[in-house]
This record gives C-alpha cells, sequence and structure tokens, in this order.
C-alpha cells in the first residue's frame, strides 16, 4: 500500500549519483518520518517515505521555470530516526542532524514528519547564524500558537509559539482555525495574518507585499500541507475546509521567494492515504518547484 513504508528506500526524484552526490550537491532533503505528537489523523510518520516514492514521477523539467532545478544537485539524506523519548528531544536530533550540513553551504530541507520537526531545523539556523537576524513565513491552516497542547509545549500545536520564544519574527498565510488563547497570542506578538479568506477575497499579491514591508531579508519557510484546501490535500492530520488552492500557493510562493532569500524550508504533515496517491505528487511537486523558484532568485549558500 503507498505510504505504507516508514523509511524511504530510493531518493528523492530518483536522481542518478552525478545528480545527488552527496559532495556537490547544493541542496541536501532529510526526511523525518516522526508524529509523536498527532492530535487527529496519524499517519505523518508515513510522509516523507510517500513524498519521496510519488517524487518518482516527477518530470525533471520544470515546464513552468523552463529548467531541470535537479542538475544543481539534490542529495537526499537518510532519514533521522523516531525518538521514542518525546518530541523535545526529537527536535534535537533534527537540529543535530542539520547542523554539519548547514556548516558545509548545503541548502537544507526537512520532509516531515508532523510540524513538531520543523523547529529542529529552525534551532539549527539560529545557532549558526549567531544573532544574525531571520524571520519566519508558515503556510499553515492553523496559527500552532498555543502555549501547550496534550502535556506538552512541543506539540504540533505550538510549533509557532516557540518561534516567538525564540524571537522570531512570523508571517502566517492560509490559516483558518484558532483558539481563543491563539488568537490573544497572535494580537500581541509578532505575527502577521494573511488568512485564507483574505487571500480568497482580496488581492493575495498586494496583501503578501504589505505583510513583507519591514519583514526580515532572510527567511525561513515552513510549510504545513494542511494550508492547501481538503479538496487537492485531504492527506493531512488536521485537514480545515476553504484552503489554498494550487495556483494560489504557487503565486504565493513565486511573490515570497523572488522578494526574499530563503535560507531553508521544510514540508510537512502530509500523512498519505492508502490508494489516493494525488496528494503524495502534489506534496513532491510542491518541493521541487519550491526548489526551482530558489536557486532561480538566489544563490545556494
Amino acid at each position: 500500500m503507498t505510504g505504507c513504508s516508514l523509511t524511504p528506500t530510493s531518493p528523492f526524484l530518483d536522481l542518478p549519483p552525478e545528480s545527488s552526490d552527496p559532495a556537490s550537491a547544493m541542496i541536501c532533503v532529510l526526511p523525518v518520518p516522526y508524529d509523536g505528537t498527532t492530535s487527529y489523523q496519524t499517519g505523518a510518520r508515513f510522509g516523507p517515505a510517500a513524498l519521496i516514492a510519488a517524487s518518482h514521477q516527477v518530470e525533471l523539467f520544470d515546464e513552468s521555470l523552463g529548467r531541470e532545478t535537479c542538475r544543481v544537485g539534490i542529495h537526499t539524506c537518510s532519514p533521522v530516526r523516531p525518538n521514542a523519548a518525546g518530541p523535545e528531544a526529537m527536535i534535537g536530533d533534527v537540529r543535530q542532524r542539520c547542523e554539519p550540513l548547514l556548516e558545509a553551504g548545503r541548502f537544507v530541507a526537512i520532509i516531515g514528519g508532523e510540524h513538531t520537526v520543523a523547529l529542529g531545523a529552525i534551532a539549527a539556523h539560529i545557532k549558526r547564524r549567531s544573532g544574525r537576524p531571520f524571520g519566519v513565513v508558515q503556510f499553515d491552516a492553523h496559527r500552532d500558537l498555543r502555549s501547550s497542547y496534550d502535556g506538552t509545549p512541543w506539540s504540533h500545536a505550538c510549533v509557532a509559539a516557540r518561534m516567538l520564544d525564540w524571537q522570531l519574527p512570523v508571517i502566517q498565510i492560509g490559516v483558518r482555525a484558532w483558539s481563543g488563547e491563539e488568537n490573544d497570542k497572535a494580537a500581541a506578538g509578532a505575527v502577521t495574518t494573511l488568512t485564507a479568506r483574505e487571500l480568497f477575497e482580496g488581492n493575495a499579491a498586494d496583501l503578501l507585499s504589505r505583510a513583507l514591508k519591514g519583514f526580515p531579508e532572510e527567511v525561513y519557510l515552513t510549510f504545513d500541507l494542511d494550508a492547501l484546501d481538503p479538496s487537492i490535500m485531504p492527506s493531512t492530520g488536521t485537514p480545515e475546509p476553504g484552503g489554498l488552492s494550487w495556483y494560489q500557493a504557487l503565486v504565493l510562493l513565486e511573490q515570497l521567494i523572488g522578494a526574499r532569500r530563503i535560507i531553508g524550508l521544510d514540508v510537512v504533515e502530509l500523512a498519505p492515504i492508502g490508494g489516493l496517491v494525488a496528494p503524495d505528487l502534489l506534496a513532491a511537486r510542491l518541493l521541487y518547484r519550491m526548489f526551482g523558484l530558489i536557486v532561480r532568485n538566489s544563490p545556494l549558500s
């Protein structure tokens, strides 16, 4: 059954060795098959393997960008093993795997797994940058601003709250469900919000342009797939109606990546559904398009 494997058995895009050599590849894909704090539909631990398997069906020539992005070299790292000690330990493991890759000048892309794993990559960037500012742009259906959830401050529902604790400014795109606590925290904190409804009813380009004013020039991009509408992305742990369309998401990503330098990214919360491969392929194409936009707009160093 598609998505039943926990560990990817082949590289992203099934690239030949000359295009995925770890010594020369500019991009490193790091799978993190973990869903220890999932609160509704489980299965995000199978997301990395499903995304990579689907990526074998993605054309290497990007029809929109007119290039084979993979020529810069994309290496798929061995997965970060799930840590039964809990989400905080898992975040530490992801950070430790990211740090040497960043030190070597690689662009690191995390494939989740639940959203919690993004914090490991972000923590690695904070350490490497030693005070140099960056912001986080979060595509998501949810604010993830809860102080604690199900007994842990490291839940997938608390990811953005920890970003604020780390003094990172945040732009949230596509959100459409949140608690009263999260509403208050967003109003009081360094959070700029573009709700899914605002984007549907208004001019998305203008809204994003205004949101980026004064925002750091360097950005970590975290993309929770539930930002997309369940009609095209039902395979998530917590689907919400009224999400972004495929082309809405691509237009926003193109504008964001054209306006800011992306220092790292993740694609998280794919919880594959057996026999339904379209969402897996969507996630794989989305990741490859992100790489293409980044390569086109800025050097990977």
